[in-house]
């Protein structure tokens, strides 16, 4: 009998040890400006329970956070970014869209929107439309 429960409890702890290399990963976020020249790009981050501040970016200049990605694969930061007399929002990490794709997730802000690097091509160029 006990023989049997212990090899349940290694079983047990096996698979959340696991679990936790799945879950447990640090994720960074980068933010570049990229709007043109002149342009400062201000950016403010939060999460349903983390506020990261607002960040003013000049041009080609970035700014990143590190987390980690919660155990019901649900975390999600947004940020609003503002330019000039420009107003817009962006999930910029997403789980279900990023988590597999990327654990350093490089953004590129341009007016039409943020660009995501692809690690196939090397290019911002998995774009997504601004939230707003």
């Amino acid at each position: 009998m006990w023989a049997k429960i212990m090899l349940l409890m290694l079983v047990m702890s096996s698979a959340v040890g696991a679990t936790d290399l799945l879950f447990d990963k640090i994720k960074t976020v980068n933010i570049t400006n990229n709007l043109g020249a002149n342009i400062e790009l201000n950016v403010h981050c939060k999460s349903k329970d983390n506020d990261l501040g607002q960040q003013l970016l000049p041009y080609k200049g970035f700014w990143y956070f590190k987390f980690h990605p919660n155990f019901w694969a649900t975390t999600l930061f947004y940020c609003s970014m503002n330019w000039e007399q420009i107003s817009h929002s962006f999930d910029i990490y997403v789980d279900a869209r990023d988590n597999l794709k990327c654990d350093v997730c490089q953004w590129s802000i341009q007016a039409t929107g943020p660009c995501r690097l692809n690690g196939t091509s090397q290019k911002y160029d998995i774009c997504f439309p601004w939230n707003s």
